[in-house]
């Protein structure tokens, strides 16, 4: 079963941590157990691919989330959400039915690329096992962007390569409604979270500061 542990990473400048957003997991959610990881846990963990870590700290911070995602889920299990997401109702358990889940990122946007923001999983999962592995035997992964060498497009790649048939997909709408290109669900299904695209969009000055709830 998939632990009811919510993680979230928040690396860097700890001032502009978005508590506003972090709280709203915490508030609908009282029945999870709800861990922030930062820069002390980044620095103290024993990562396996803390070389990257460094690397990628001088680049993109969310790709140090990224690599840092991977090997919370396969060591604690557990629901990995951006810190940038802002939760709007309580996690339903059958959404967590399975070893592992993940939302698409946008169906008609970027069909068939899974987001990294919102990934869920039994602990020990060999898949994540796997994942972890292969970005050892990288030489580097700041040759392109870090959504691409350690974000969405790996995950989606390492899907595809793995066969991993262990993936329950959800709909985007469920966590990501508006996509950061301002292209925005407007059905009547079931939403859960809004993603505010922090690093995308350049919100994190002033994200910490708005009333989100």
């Amino acid at each position: 079963m998939i632990p009811r542990t919510l993680h979230v990473i928040w690396v860097g400048d700890e001032s502009k941590r978005p508590d506003n957003c972090i709280a709203t997991w915490r508030e609908l959610n009282p029945d999870w157990t709800l861990r922030v990881w930062g820069n002390d846990d980044l620095a103290n963990y024993g990562w396996v691919n803390a070389r990257h870590m460094r690397d990628m700290a001088g680049r993109e911070l969310n790709g140090v989330a990224d690599l840092m995602r991977w090997e919370i889920l396969y060591h604690e299990g557990g629901f990995v959400v951006d810190a940038d997401s802002i939760c709007k109702r309580p996690l339903e358990p059958w959404l967590f039915e399975g070893e592992a889940c993940a939302s698409w990122e946008n169906e008609l946007i970027r069909p068939g690329l899974i987001a990294a923001g919102y990934v869920a999983s039994i602990p020990e999962n060999p898949f994540f096992g796997q994942i972890i592995l292969d970005l050892q035997k990288e030489p580097t992964v700041v040759d392109r962007m870090a959504w691409q060498s350690v974000g969405p497009l790996f995950l989606t790649e390492q899907v595809r390569m793995q066969r991993y048939a262990g993936l329950t997909i959800w709909p985007s709408h469920f966590f990501i409604p508006r996509h950061f290109t301002g292209h925005e669900y407007t059905g009547g299904g079931t939403v859960f979270a809004a993603q505010e695209w922090g690093s995308t969009l350049g919100k994190y000055d002033e994200l910490h500061k708005r009333k989100v709830a």
